[in-house]
């Protein structure tokens, strides 16, 4: 299998190549804590929960328990294994406020010399995990000589495997987002690259778009307004859009109180969910039940790998800054998320999409809106195809 894994010449803060491996004594203590955790009684709540109103269900938390301690259902090794197979690196970088913060990224690097840098950020709660099967299929397409891509995927900072601040400083959006661009200074990409981000990613990606000379373009896959912002009316939407935008108003009506936990409570909740792998489980388990098309929910096997990652990189409790995306758009005083209005923009929509912008609103507000899709489904390869869509754009 081609390595993809020569980087770039010239580079100006050269990573060192990285391999996951959790010690077995510290997946031993993680079985034990998984088998003594005690699975609440059974409650009218957790018996009704076929619609999600109250979130997951005593019966999945204990057949996902289940599922867990069995070697045969569940092999942690097993994608240890796969996320090893694809080159991952760990780089210290500096920055003016956060001081030293150590960046994980796992990279698929292109020997042409046309190579597009292509930086991708996850979000909450997800990891650089995401992004695997889209390199699993690049990879599979391309050899490192006509790959047309440099495809960067980095574990945002106090996310998974990279580090947060080394100083007494708060992990914020912006200092988020310029962490991320110094990563793609650093690895040489000075010259130009373009941003791809969902969720928490898509805040930052669209902070770096503004902020940053060297970010060329934008792609996103979740929008939400800015405070000041009011694009039109429901009578300019489709009636698809319509009943997007009702199903949007009624989750964030009953499914945003996670949120205002992490925002206005991080310390407490960061505390109690650390307290247990199966508490966790709960916790960001029904994020990936509920956030997910209901055509194509994600496996067990896969929810329990991302919780896995969580866990043993402690990722909850550092990582609640994307609570920042809910507070900035709702508190008491909201902030807008700056976005370049000249740089070129891609905008996907998907069905079941939280948070999103119709097409009609997304082009007054967006002038530089270059590229625009709703997409019936979801494939790995989406997030790279609609980034490739504006390449035409970069300069």
């Amino acid at each position: 299998m081609a390595a993809f894994n020569t980087l770039p010449r010239d580079i100006p803060n050269r990573p060192q190549p990285f391999t996951l491996h959790v010690p077995e004594s510290d997946f031993d203590d993680f079985k034990a804590l998984i088998r003594l955790s005690k699975i609440g009684p059974k409650t009218w709540w957790n018996q009704h929960t076929d619609d999600g109103r109250f979130g997951i269900s005593r019966d999945w938390l204990a057949r996902a328990k289940e599922t867990w301690l069995s070697p045969e259902s569940f092999n942690w090794r097993t994608h240890e294994a796969h996320i090893n197979s694809f080159p991952n690196y760990k780089v210290s970088l500096i920055d003016p406020e956060a001081g030293t913060v150590n960046i994980h990224f796992a990279a698929l690097f292109s020997k042409r010399a046309d190579a597009i840098p292509i930086l991708f950020l996850h979000g909450y709660p997800g990891s650089f995990m995401e992004f695997l099967p889209m390199m699993h299929l690049l990879r599979e397409k391309y050899t490192p000589e006509t790959l047309p891509y440099h495809v960067i995927v980095p574990s945002l900072p106090d996310y998974g495997l990279s580090g947060g601040a080394s100083t007494d400083v708060e992990m914020t959006l912006d200092r988020a987002a310029r962490i991320m661009n110094q990563l793609m200074l650093d690895l040489g990409f000075g010259y130009g690259y373009i941003a791809q981000g969902g969720d928490l990613g898509s805040m930052l990606a669209r902070i770096i778009s503004a902020e940053y000379d060297s970010c060329k373009a934008f792609h996103i896959n979740m929008h939400t307004l800015n405070p000041s912002e009011t694009p039109g009316s429901l009578e300019d939407l489709t009636p698809e859009e319509k009943n997007h935008m009702e199903w949007s108003t009624k989750w964030r009506e009953t499914g945003l109180a996670y949120a205002l936990e992490h925002g206005t409570r991080p310390s407490t909740v960061g505390l109690a969910i650390s307290s247990s792998p199966l508490a966790l489980l709960a916790w960001i388990g029904e994020k990936h039940i509920e956030w997910t098309d209901p055509r194509h929910p994600l496996p067990l096997d896969t929810i329990l790998a991302m919780t896995t990652l969580y866990w043993f990189t402690s990722t909850l409790p550092r990582a609640l800054y994307h609570a920042t995306l809910v507070l900035n758009l709702t508190g008491p005083k909201p902030s807008p998320i700056p976005t370049s209005k000249e740089k070129p923009m891609g905008y996907s929509v998907f069905p079941y999409d939280l948070a999103f912008l119709p097409r009609v609103w997304a082009e007054r507000i967006h002038p530089n809106l270059a590229f625009w899709r709703r997409h019936d489904v979801v494939s790995s390869c989406l997030f790279l195809a609609v980034c490739v869509c504006i390449c035409f754009s970069y300069s």
